[in-house]
This record gives C-alpha cells, sequence and structure tokens, in this order.
C-alpha cells in the first residue's frame, strides 16, 4: 500500500534560516527511515525540511484533500527551541528540531487525526519535529548534535501552506491554509 504525507511548506527564505544552521555539517545528511529503502535512502530524500501534519494511506487522499479546503487559518509561527536526538525504528537515531508547544499546529493536526484513521499522529501525543539527519552511527548524530547546538539560539519559522507528497516520492499538490 502506498503511502502520502502531508508536510509543512516552508518559503525560501525560511528554509534559509534551517540552512544556516547545519552550514558546517559537511556530511551529507538524510531525512529517510531505515526500513523503506535503506539501499537508496539518500536518492530517494526528496522532501524539503518540514514539519509532519498528517501521514496515511493512498487511499485517503481525496478526504485528505477535502479536509484541507475547509481548514481556513492565517500564517502560523513556530519557535524552534532546541535541537534534539530520539531513538528511532531499526536502531537508528533522529537528530531534530524541536519546537515550543503551539496550539495552531495541534489544531491543524486535529483536523485531519479526527477524520482519518491516524494512528501515531495523535495531536495530543505526537512529538512534532523537523528531522534534520538520521543514522545507526550514534556517536556520528552526537557529533552532529554538537555542531548544531555550537550557535544555536532558539529562532522563529512561519508558514501558510502545506504540500502532500507520494511518501517517499514527487510532490503531489501545494495547498493554501
Amino acid at each position: 500500500m502506498s503511502r502520502i504525507t502531508l508536510i509543512t511548506y516552508f518559503d525560501d527564505k525560511n528554509l534559509s534560516i534551517v540552512n544556516n544552521y547545519i552550514k558546517d555539517i559537511s556530511i551529507n545528511m538524510c531525512k529517510v527511515p531505515y526500513g523503506i529503502d535503506d539501499n537508496n535512502r539518500y536518492s530517494i530524500d526528496n522532501l524539503p525540511y518540514h514539519f509532519t501534519i498528517f501521514a496515511t494511506d493512498k487511499e485517503n487522499q481525496d478526504k485528505l484533500l477535502n479536509i484541507c479546503k475547509s481548514i481556513n487559518i492565517s500564517k502560523i509561527k513556530l519557535k524552534i527551541n532546541d535541537v534534539k536526538i530520539m531513538n528511532a525504528k531499526n536502531n537508528s537515531f533522529v537528530l531534530y528540531f524541536s519546537i515550543e508547544e503551539n496550539s495552531d499546529l495541534k489544531y491543524l493536526q486535529r483536523c485531519f487525526y479526527e477524520k482519518i484513521s491516524g494512528g501515531k499522529y495523535n495531536p495530543d501525543t505526537f512529538t512534532f519535529h523537523m528531522t534534520l539527519h538520521i543514522d545507526k552511527d550514534e556517536k556520528l548524530i552526537y557529533e552532529l548534535l554538537k555542531i548544531i547546538k555550537q550557535d544555536f539560539k532558539p529562532f522563529y519559522l512561519e508558514f501558510d501552506k502545506l504540500v502532500l507528497y507520494n511518501y517517499p516520492g514527487n510532490m503531489i499538490k501545494v495547498i493554501d491554509l
């Protein structure tokens, strides 16, 4: 069964803020989790830096897009408050930006969670995060964390669009909120 993912859409100005924090990292980083296509993780890593709002089976695409049409909210401002590491599947580690709790983002996720079976996308328990790199090398992950934390100061990102992707795969649609 193929999957789709609905993510935040950050413009170039916002993405440049993120890229500024990782500019001193010399390795090629990858956001694709292990277990999807481990031999081609780097080549299929085509999603921009983002926060995932919802993911579901492709068969729910029309339902998801209809929910998007019913949402009318203004720009959402997120405070990126830290760089952290979490354990992930297949004995890997995720290096990520965390955010200060945000009721607008939770509301947005709830719009989908309540209408489509959402499993781990329950806004009351979901850990919103912007994946920077996933790796099985714990030492490397901690080295990257140290580099980013060196000059880290909390910052803000804003978005007023979502984007729907086949996962992993191509962009399906950009959606104005």
